[in-house]
C-alpha cells in the first residue's frame, strides 16, 4: 500500500524576504509526526496569484500529495490574495455571508472597536468547498477536495474508476489561529485517511560532532536504510539529534538501542528531553542542591538552571562576580591566588566551584571563568579560553575549553558544556 504524502505551502512575502522566519510549517511537521505522520514536500512561495495556483497544481499533479496544506494570505488587506486564488484553481465563487458578518461585528463591538469595512471580504464565503471555523480569530480556513485517477493510477485505473481524493486546506499564517484550525479541524481530517502511521524518535546528543556520530554507525545506516530513515539534526550549540522514523516500531526499537549502545556516552535524553531538565531530574532524584559562581558568563548558568519549574528545590542561589574584587569579598577566592595564577585559570575556578558550595552548604559548586571577548585575550590566554571548575563530594574537576573569537557563542556554549559536564559527573556517581 503507497504511503500517504502530505505538502506544505506558506504563502507570504516576508517569508522570502527574512522579515518574518517561518516557524508554522517546522510547527506542522512536528504535530504531524506526533501524529504518525510526515511531511513529503514543502514550498514557500510569494502572495502571488499564479504562484499559489501554480504550485497547489504542482503538489498535486507531480507529487501526488494526498493532503496539501496552505498558510497564509487570508487577512483582510491588499496582499491576501490566498481565497481568490483558491477559489480560481477550483473554479469556485463566493457570496456575502451575512450571517458570519454579524457574529464578528458583534465580536469587534464587544472590544470596543468598530468593526472596518476592510474586514467585509472575510465574511463571504464559497461553494463549492467547506468554510473551516476560526475559534481565536477573524479569517475562516478553506477545505476544497479534488479527484483525478489520471494523475495517479493511469489509464487502466480510471477505467476501472479508481481514484484519488485529495484535501487542500487554506488557513491563516497568523500562529495562533492557524494552531487553532489545525488543531480543532485540518488534523482530524487527515487522521481520517492515515491508514499507514510512521513513529519518530529522536536520540539527543551533546559534546561531539555530527560527523563522529556517523562515522560511529556507518554500517546501521547502511543496514536499515529501506526500513528506516536516519537523519542528523544539529541544534546550535547544544548537540546533534539523531532522528529515526520507520512505520515498524519494533525495528525502530531495536535500531535505537543499538545506536545508545554505540554513541550512549554523548546521549542525553530523547525526544522533547532538555539538558537542564535531565539535570534537574537527576539533582531531584538524588536530594542534590547546587549553587554558582559565574564571572565570563554572568548568570547565564543560574538563569537555566532555574529555567524550570520548581528549580527552588536544588538551586539555592548564585553570584556574579566580574570583578576580582567580588570572586574575593563576595565568594571567598585568596587574592594571593588570583595575583599569581590570574583571575581566568584552573585554580580561580577551582576556587569559585568550592568556595560558593561552601558559603551556600550546597552539595555542588560550580565556578566560571574566561575570556569571552571580543577584548582581552592575550598570546598566552586567548580570547575563548575559559575554565569550569565542579565542586561535588569533596572532589574538583576541572575542564578547560579554547572556544570560539566571538562573545555571545562563548557565554552560551560555556554554559552548556557545564551542564554536560555536571550530567557526566552525577551519571557516574
Amino acid at each position: 500500500m503507497d504511503s500517504m504524502k502530505i505538502g506544505i505551502i506558506t504563502i507570504g512575502n516576508e517569508l522570502l524576504s527574512g522579515f518574518t522566519l517561518d516557524r508554522n510549517a517546522a510547527w506542522i511537521g512536528q504535530q504531524l509526526l506526533s501524529a504518525g505522520m510526515k511531511v513529503d514536500v514543502h514550498h514557500t512561495i510569494p502572495d502571488n496569484f499564479v504562484d499559489i495556483c501554480d504550485t497547489l497544481e504542482y503538489q498535486w499533479k507531480e507529487w501526488e500529495c494526498d493532503h496539501i496544506i496552505v498558510t497564509g494570505g487570508l487577512g483582510p488587506t491588499i496582499d491576501d490574495i490566498t481565497v481568490s486564488a483558491f477559489i480560481e484553481y477550483f473554479e469556485d465563487s463566493d457570496e456575502f455571508d451575512r450571517e458570519y458578518w454579524e457574529k464578528l461585528s458583534a465580536r469587534f463591538k464587544k472590544l470596543n472597536f468598530k468593526m472596518p469595512n476592510l474586514n467585509k471580504n472575510q465574511a463571504f464565503k464559497i461553494k463549492k468547498g467547506n468554510m473551516i471555523p476560526n475559534n481565536v480569530g477573524s479569517a475562516r480556513g478553506l477545505h476544497y477536495t479534488k479527484e483525478h485517477a489520471s494523475f495517479f493510477k493511469g489509464a487502466k485505473a480510471m477505467m476501472r474508476g479508481d481514484s484519488k481524493k485529495v484535501n487542500f486546506f487554506a488557513m491563516p499564517g497568523v500562529p495562533k489561529e492557524m494552531k487553532s484550525m489545525f488543531r480543532d479541524y485540518v488534523l482530524p481530517e487527515i487522521e481520517k485517511t492515515n491508514t499507514n502511521k510512521v513513529v519518530c524518535k529522536s536520540i539527543r546528543t551533546t559534546g561531539v560532532p555530527e560527523s563522529i556520530l556517523q562515522e560511529k554507525i556507518t554500517d546501521l545506516i547502511e543496514n536499515y536504510k529501506e526500513q528506516c530513515d536516519i537523519a542528523f539534526l544539529p541544534h546550535r550549540m547544544l548537540g546533534v539529534d539523531i532522528r529515526l522514523t520507520s512505520g515498524d516500531i519494533q525495528l525502530l526499537n531495536s535500531l535505537l538501542d543499538q545506536i545508545v549502545e554505540r554513541v550512549g556516552k554523548y546521549v542525553y535524553g530523547f525526544d522533547s528531553d532538555k539538558l537542564e531538565d535531565v539535570i534537574a531530574n537527576l539533582f531531584i532524584k538524588n536530594k542534590l542542591t547546587v549553587s554558582t559562581a559565574e564571572s565570563c558568563t554572568a548568570g547565564m548558568l543560574a538563569a537555566r538552571l532555574t529555567d524550570i519549574a520548581g528549580s527552588s528545590k536544588y538551586f539555592k542561589g548564585g553570584s556574579v562576580c566580574y570583578s576580582n574584587e567580588l570572586k574575593i569579598n563576595d565568594v571567598g577566592v585568596d587574592k594571593d591566588l588570583i595575583d599569581r595564577y590570574g583571575a581566568v585559570s584552573e585554580e580561580v575556578a577551582g576556587s569559585l566551584a568550592s568556595n560558593i558550595a561552601k558559603k551556600n552548604n550546597t552539595d555542588i559548586g560550580i565556578g566560571i571563568t574566561g575570556i569571552a571577548g571580543p577584548d582581552g585575550g592575550t598570546e598566552k590566554k586567548p580570547v575563548g579560553l575559559v575554565f569550569v571548575g565542579i565542586f561535588y563530594q569533596n572532589n574538583l574537576y576541572i575542564k578547560k575549553y579554547n572556544l570560539t573569537p566571538n562573545r555571545s557563542t562563548n557565554r552560551e556554549l560555556t554554559v552548556i558544556l557545564c551542564l554536560n559536564e555536571v550530567r557526566k559527573i552525577l551519571k557516574k556517581s
